[in-house]
């Protein structure tokens, strides 16, 4: 005889299957997750190289701030610790925040103006790298950390979640054509603002010290020296019009 259990969970299971080619399939997945894994937020969408992510669905018991979130998707994911790791090379699964955040992210004015207040305490995210489109990212936050209990289970569920997730996206979203965000990336606007305009490597070191990463940690990635760094960071400062971190990123915020 089959479990009572097991009958629940398949029972769980086929209604987010009933919403496998409608955008209610995200709704049902949070749904289905929410029931062993406890969170706040919810958000799905695909990271692109260079250009704002296409949002597929938002939500949670408590709803992201709407403004900041505006922020993030126009602007700010260029600095978000899981959007940067999308751009290397790394294999499909779940990740938590520690395991991709820069040493000194916390400190970041990204994580104490829009992290902090959308996400609180924790995030893992579903990535999978879905070439040429990008990476599909399906994240939940939570106001406390997850246990090592609902970190097994969503780990458990990773063998048919992501295949899953692809097939959602690729009848839902993909059939249709993905809809290219016009707002001006955080890249662009680095580039608008700075008087003269700032280099390619200027932006480069602006994006990776706003993301948290210290300059020796910027030198080691770039494989230049921390005083070249830190050259490079005072002719950005000196042609933005600021003199510190904090500065250049109130430079984008355009609401909340």
């Amino acid at each position: 005889m089959v479990p009572v259990s097991d009958l629940v969970f398949h029972q769980r299971l086929g209604r987010v299957l009933e919403h496998l080619g409608d955008e209610g399939f995200w709704v049902a997945l949070a749904g289905f997750l929410r029931h062993d894994a406890a969170f706040d937020s919810w958000v799905a969408l695909i990271f692109r190289p260079h250009q704002p992510p296409h949002l597929l669905g938002v939500g949670g018991e408590n709803l992201l701030d709407e403004a900041l979130f505006t922020e993030y998707v126009q602007s700010f994911y260029a600095i978000d610790p899981y959007y940067l790791f999308s751009l290397g090379d790394f294999v499909p699964g779940l990740y938590r925040l520690d395991e991709v955040a820069p040493e000194y992210f916390r400190q970041t004015e990204y994580y104490q103006r829009y992290f902090a207040l959308n996400v609180v305490a924790d995030e893992v995210q579903f990535l999978l790298p879905m070439p040429p489109h990008g990476t599909l990212s399906f994240s939940l936050g939570c106001h406390h950390r997850f246990t090592n209990e609902e970190m097994g289970w969503l780990c458990l569920l990773l063998p048919w979640l992501l295949p899953l997730m692809k097939i959602a996206v690729e009848t839902q979203i993909l059939a249709s054509g993905i809809v290219p965000n016009q707002a001006l990336s955080l890249e662009t606007q680095l580039r608008q603002k700075g008087t003269p305009p700032l280099t390619d490597r200027e932006i480069q070191i602006a994006l990776l010290l706003l993301a948290g990463h210290s300059s020796k940690a910027v030198a080691a990635r770039l494989n230049i020296s921390p005083e070249t760094v830190k050259v490079h960071r005072r002719n950005l400062y000196e042609k933005l019009g600021v003199s510190c971190q904090a500065e250049v990123f109130a430079l984008f915020i355009t609401q909340g």
